[in-house]
């Protein structure tokens, strides 16, 4: 890689920057800026004396990247207003544009006359893993201090005194966007790599757009736009899909049959209603669909080998890719760019295994980015490859090749399939007849020329396809025990409801999910291992609660029905507060209600523990329903550096006996069943 063309992309200081329009008559702008590596901070007050100025000359500075959230479609084209000499009102016009009206930064430029700063620029948004994820759910799934919100309407006209409180929230969003780009680090990493490589600046693109970039760049593909998707799209098998399973072969009769009807709102073909029922296979029932094999029956299922049983987990190595490259399945782009799409295809992914194999995973990582992502944009109407027909092909022979798979390994005497998901099974089987399971998987990879992975298990333990934890084992002396990694750390692959915390998921009480591996690991019951945790945020959970929340004080009860017509009645606060509510039909008037009372608003996003307290639960604050799983639970916006005094260990100790009986490990001499 040259490095010259890596150093195009980087620069030695980031500024991380935020920010906020606030009033309708007379509102306010500001924006607060961090630079990174310097550890200093400065707001611009849009009122203030020279601060315009002063922020004309930092954006100015070619030592700086700037960074935001969502930034390039708001917070950007905001900024650039402003330098281009608009005031606050005019900024709130072009805000209601790029918010209501879903404007493009383009389209803003010349509806309002300015020009966009050019200065160099990454927008996180796309480059964080979820999708249409909010930046204060994200500062939750990373245990970010402060989760509390704006404490203003956007349309509230401010006080002076007022305006420190806009700003201390606008660093706080600040602060939390700088975690989130270090948490990232090493996906921005590879982007300004593979920006070098391509010469395409990727760093603000999700995988798909940068795997769609890449590719049309090699294509010299010229399509843009939203694509009208065909009424309907059909399915053939290709001819690695073999088999004698008079189940499997009925399946595909009716699948060849179907006219799949494609959504003409997104451009999603539909399930048709055979598919809807379970498939059963040999020992096992299997759901199919659009997306991925799953299978129904591994509900409460602990499995653990021993020197009379065995399990093994077989995956395809990028197997949508394979099914891709296997099945010849050409989009068409018309002057053999089709062909060249597979022969592209087809290089990356030999490069890519050829990486992995090798153990070079930087590599392997972006070149896998490029694998999957191009997958991703079969489905969507706004790429240019947008092929209904190739993303089911894909998805279906992927799963019609997971049950011939399936229909081969039970064929052998005493082999079980306990689970399958997408691109892999778990098998569990007697040793003596390893030889024949490793002799079915090789038979169905010689003829797909798939390559099957295979990772032994020494304990699974499964609440269900999507959420469970395996234990990996270790048969270097013959017989199964845990395995360990280099840092002498279990290796367990944990999913769903156990996974470990991260940017992909809201954090749910990790401490439980942690308890649970270390009994299934250690046997190491709840009641001692709890004391073994001590940082707060394990303690947590975090939930996005929408249209705000709040925790009530307490309640009372309220009468304030009024007749709006005949029979029809409204409460007084719903009409005041503009809630849109059905009005409730009845002859009588209705009685008293119970209405909380109390309590401090909060923004989208909520964080509790649970206390010994007695508090009510969380609650909506515009309808006032519960939000789920808060009752015992106490609001927590601002993450203690202890753990709390009023903690409430026992239902934690509960809460991990429930999921080990959810996964169905069984459990003796147990305090906790006592409590």
């Amino acid at each position: 890689m040259n490095v010259a063309d890596r150093s195009h992309y980087v620069r030695p200081y980031h500024a991380v920057f935020d920010v906020e329009l606030i009033g309708t008559h007379n509102p306010v702008f500001l924006v607060c800026v961090s630079i990174v590596e310097l550890g200093k901070r400065a707001a611009f007050w849009w009122h203030r004396p020279g601060d315009m100025a002063k922020l004309r000359r930092l954006l100015s500075n070619d030592a700086f990247t700037w960074v935001g959230f969502n930034s390039w479609k708001f917070d950007l084209p905001i900024v650039s207003y402003a330098m281009a000499g608009a005031d606050p009102t005019q900024l709130k016009d072009l805000s209601a544009r790029l918010i209501e009206d879903n404007l493009m930064p383009w389209e803003a430029e010349t509806l309002f006359g300015f020009e966009m700063l050019k200065v160099d620029h990454i927008d996180v948004f796309n480059v964080a893993p979820g999708v249409e994820i909010s930046l204060k759910r994200y500062m939750g799934r990373m245990g970010y201090p402060s989760l509390i919100d704006m404490p203003f309407h956007h349309t509230k006209d401010l006080e002076p005194h007022e305006h420190p409180l806009v700003e201390k929230y606008c660093f706080n969003d600040v602060g939390g966007t700088t975690w989130l780009l270090k948490k990232l680090k090493t996906e921005l990493d590879l982007r300004v790599d593979m920006s070098a490589e391509y010469g395409i600046d990727l760093r603000s693109r999700s995988d798909a757009q940068m795997a769609e970039a890449i590719i049309k760049k090699r294509l010299e593909l010229k399509s843009f736009g939203k694509k009208n998707p065909p009424p309907f799209v059909s399915y053939s098998a290709p001819d690695f899909i073999h088999t004698d399973s008079p189940i499997i072969l009925d399946l595909i009769e009716k699948l060849e049959a179907t006219s799949f009807t494609v959504n003409p709102g997104n451009g999603s073909p539909e399930v048709p209603e055979f598919l809807a029922e379970p498939v059963n296979l040999g020992y096992g029932t299997y759901q199919m669909g659009i997306g991925g094999l799953h299978s129904t029956h591994d509900v409460s299922l602990y499995v653990e080998a021993s020197d009379e049983l065995c399990v093994s987990d077989f995956d395809v190595a990028s197997y949508y890719p394979n099914v891709i490259m296997k099945a010849g399945l050409i989009p068409a782009f018309g002057a053999g760019k089709g062909e060249r799409f597979i022969a592209e295809y087809s290089s990356i992914y030999h490069r890519r295994m050829e990486a992995k194999h090798s153990g070079n995973k930087k590599v392997a990582n972006s070149l896998k980015i490029l694998l999957n992502g191009t997958f991703g944009k079969l489905g969507s109407i706004y790429s240019a490859f947008y092929a209904p027909d190739l993303m089911l092909a894909v998805t279906i022979s992927g799963q019609l090749n997971l049950m011939c798979l399936i229909h081969d390994v039970e064929k052998v005497p005493g082999a079980r399939v306990i689970s399958a998901n997408t691109d892999g099974i778990m098998v569990a089987y007697p040793p003596a007849v390893r030889e024949q399971v490793e002799a079915a998987v090789a038979g169905n990879a010689s003829i797909t020329g798939f390559e099957y992975e295979e990772t032994r298990y020494y304990k699974v333990a499964m609440k269900d396809v999507n959420n469970y934890l395996a234990v990996v084992a270790d048969y270097a002396y013959g017989f199964p025990r845990v395995a360990f990694d280099k840092d002498d750390k279990p290796i367990v692959k944990s999913k769903g409801l156990y996974a470990p915390k991260g940017l992909m998921k809201n954090p749910t009480m990790q401490v439980c999910s942690n308890m649970a591996q270390d009994y299934l690991v250690h046997g190491t019951l709840p009641d001692y291992a709890i004391y073994d945790y001590s940082d707060p945020e394990d303690f947590m959970a975090v939930r996005e609660v929408q249209g705000g929340g709040i925790q009530y004080e307490g309640f009372e009860l309220v009468d304030d029905w009024v007749e709006v017509a005949d029979r029809e009645w409204r409460r007084q606060a719903w009409i005041d507060s503009g809630i849109k509510k059905a009005s409730v039909k009845r002859k009588s008037r209705p009685r008293p209600v119970e209405v909380g009372v109390g309590g401090v608003p909060f923004g989208r996003v909520a964080r509790w523990y649970m206390t010994r307290e007695f508090l009510p639960p969380i609650c909506y604050v515009g309808s006032g329903n519960k939000v789920p799983k808060t009752e015992g639970a106490k609001l927590c916006m601002v993450l203690p550096e202890s753990l709390p005094d009023d903690l409430d260990w026992d239902w934690y100790i509960k809460e991990t006996y429930s999921m080990l009986k959810d996964m169905g490990i069984p459990i003796q001499n147990s305090p906790g069943e006592c409590m």
